[in-house]
């Protein structure tokens, strides 16, 4: 992870518990595809493990898990439901001769050094384990889009980097994001078979008090100064109110899986 990343990261440690109540699980059809037929033989890792949400669903499920993170704020959630949690950059984690069915990441793989991580998550893998990466990318209707995309661009200050209005995406017909950036690692590194890539659709509804408390989990939300941040919550929240105080936002969960050869 290069250091402006990890210093990005560090960011959701003092929203932790935020974090935890209020961003997404993941589909079940994508659980039953990580676990396959005998989850309660299964020992996964869990790389930047988070508050524990997908590690919690593997658990729930009867897999051993155990969890690698480099926040310790997030890692003290994860452990106070029950997660086995090692806090330390996975670039750094010593394997200590362990090996696993499952190296998994959920909604954090896009923060690890990818060449390191895709070596090391090999050397911890037993032969025919699974490496399986998963990211979840959530649109609004284009209507709903294209008024917080108005009130985005009335609050943040001119040339601010644009931000996403919804989950990694602004609106349900976004195309979903580009994943060819975390395959070439997997070719390159030589000890995976080839990759595959599926797709999960499922929804959720929000209320707009359950958006902005999911929104203030969101590391480029985070990083805004404290007065910009109120502003733009406010006018979400007005934005929000003129469609009916609530919305069903349609999830993609994407899931990347190669096996160690």
């Amino acid at each position: 992870m290069h250091q402006i990343q990890r210093e990005r990261a560090r960011l959701f440690g003092p929203e932790a518990e935020r974090y935890d109540r209020s961003r997404p699980a993941y589909p079940r059809a994508l659980i039953d595809r990580v676990v396959g037929l005998s989850p309660r033989s299964l020992v996964v890792l869990d790389v930047g493990c988070g508050t524990g949400i997908a590690s919690r669903l593997l658990a729930q499920r009867g897999a051993q898990v155990l969890g690698v993170e480099l926040n310790l704020g997030m890692a003290e959630v994860a452990r106070r439901h029950g997660i086995s949690v090692e806090v330390t950059p996975f670039e750094q984690w010593d394997l200590a001769g362990r090996t696993f069915d499952r190296v998994i990441s959920a909604q954090a793989w896009h923060w690890m050094d990818l060449e390191v991580s895709t070596a090391k998550a090999a050397l911890a893998l037993r032969p025919g384990g699974q490496l399986c990466v998963f990211w979840s990318q959530g649109g609004h209707s284009d209507e709903l889009a294209d008024a917080l995309r108005s009130a985005y661009q009335r609050i943040l200050p001119p040339g601010s980097q644009p931000m996403p209005v919804g989950y990694a995406a602004d609106a349900a017909s976004d195309p979903i994001i580009d994943f060819r950036m975390f395959t070439n690692p997997l070719r390159a590194c030589g000890q995976f078979a080839e990759h595959q890539t599926e797709w999960f659709p499922w929804a959720r509804r929000y209320t707009r008090d359950q958006w902005l408390d999911e929104l203030g989990s969101h590391s480029d939300h985070i990083a805004l100064d404290p007065q910009t941040r109120q502003s733009l919550f406010a006018e979400i929240g007005r934005t929000v109110d003129r469609f009916g105080r609530e919305f069903d936002m349609a999830y993609t969960t994407i899931m990347i899986s190669a096996s160690r050869i």
